[in-house]
C-alpha cells in the first residue's frame, strides 16, 4: 500500500485533484466578493431601426371658378331697394344695409343681375359687418336657392354672428303647409370662432360650393368643409334656380343691422 502511495503517477492524480478543487474554490470565492454588473450590460443590445416618417396626404381643394360679378355695393343696381318698410334693404353711403325684422326674424335679399342656374361650381366673396350702433346681428351669405311654382323658396345659408359663431342654415317651406309657414334647420350648428372679427371692422366671408361639397372662410380661415348630402340634393332639385344673395338675422333683439361693402361671384357658366 506503502509503495503504491509512493508511486509518481499516483501523487501526479493526487496532485492534479487537489489543484482542481483550488482552482474550483478559488473561482467561487470570486464570484462571492465581485459585485453583480449593471442589469443594461446583461440586455442584449438592439440595432436601431429607421422607420419612414409618416406619409401626409395633401388635402385637394376644388379650383376656383371665373369671375362672374364684382360688386362693390355702390352702383344701386345688383339690389332691391326698399327703404323704409317693415323689411328693410337699401343702398347707404356706407355699403348696402340689411334690417332684419324681429318677426320673422330675418331679411334675405337675391342678386338681381344673377339669375342663371347653367353652373356647377360656385364661389361667393363678401365683405360684410354689424352695422353702427347695431344690436347682435348675424348675418352671411345666401346660394343653392329654388322656388317651388306656389312661390315658396328654400336656399343654403353660411353666417356669422356678432357672438363670433357660424353656422350654416336650410331654409325651406313646411311640406303640407298652405300658408307660407317655413322652417329653418342646421346643417352645421352654431360653432364658435376666433376667426371673427368683433370690433366692428368688416370681416371676409367666403363660401366654395361644389358638387357634394361646401368650404366656408372667415378671413381667410377654412371654417367649414362638409359634404352633407343636402348640398347636392338641393342643388339637383327641380325647383332649383341658381339665384345667390344675402342675409341678415335679428339676435332676439330690436335694432339690428348688417352692412355688406363687396359682393363678388364666382361661376363656371357656360360661355355662348
Amino acid at each position: 500500500m506503502q509503495k503504491a502511495f509512493n508511486s509518481p503517477l499516483v501523487r501526479l492524480i493526487s496532485i492534479s485533484f487537489v489543484a482542481f478543487f483550488a482552482a474550483c474554490f478559488a473561482l467561487f470565492a470570486l464570484n462571492l466578493f465581485t459585485p453583480p454588473r449593471p442589469l443594461a450590460e446583461l440586455l442584449p443590445t438592439r440595432t436601431a431601426t429607421r422607420r419612414p416618417p409618416p406619409t401626409i396626404t395633401p388635402v385637394v381643394y376644388p379650383p376656383t371658378p371665373e369671375i362672374v360679378s364684382r360688386d362693390d355695393l355702390r352702383a344701386l343696381q345688383n339690389f332691391p331697394q326698399a327703404s323704409g318698410v317693415k323689411v328693410g334693404y337699401e343702398y347707404t353711403a356706407e355699403g348696402y344695409v340689411l334690417t332684419p325684422p324681429l318677426d320673422p326674424g330675418f331679411v334675405r335679399v337675391l342678386n338681381r343681375a344673377f339669375t342663371t342656374s347653367d353652373y356647377r361650381n360656385l364661389t361667393l366673396d363678401a365683405l360684410a359687418a354689424p352695422a353702427k350702433n347695431s344690436a347682435p346681428v348675424e348675418y352671411g351669405v345666401v346660394f343653392w336657392h329654388g322656388e317651388d311654382e306656389q312661390g315658396r323658396e328654400h336656399f343654403l345659408a353660411f353666417t356669422v354672428s356678432t357672438k363670433s359663431t357660424f353656422r350654416l342654415l336650410a331654409y325651406a317651406p313646411v311640406e303640407n303647409s298652405q300658408d307660407s309657414a317655413f322652417k329653418v334647420t342646421e346643417i352645421i350648428p352654431t360653432t364658435q370662432t376666433l376667426a371673427l372679427k368683433v370690433d366692428g371692422s368688416p370681416n371676409h366671408l367666403r363660401v366654395d360650393v361644389h358638387p357634394r361639397r361646401l368650404l366656408a372662410y372667415v378671413n381667410d380661415q377654412l371654417v367649414l368643409d362638409t359634404d352633407d348630402k343636402v348640398i347636392n340634393d338641393w342643388r339637383l332639385s327641380r325647383e332649383w334656380d341658381g339665384k345667390v344673395g344675402i342675409i341678415a338675422l335679428a339676435l332676439d333683439a330690436p335694432g339690428a343691422q348688417a352692412l355688406f361693402t363687396q359682393f363678388d361671384i364666382y361661376a363656371d357658366i357656360k360661355k355662348p
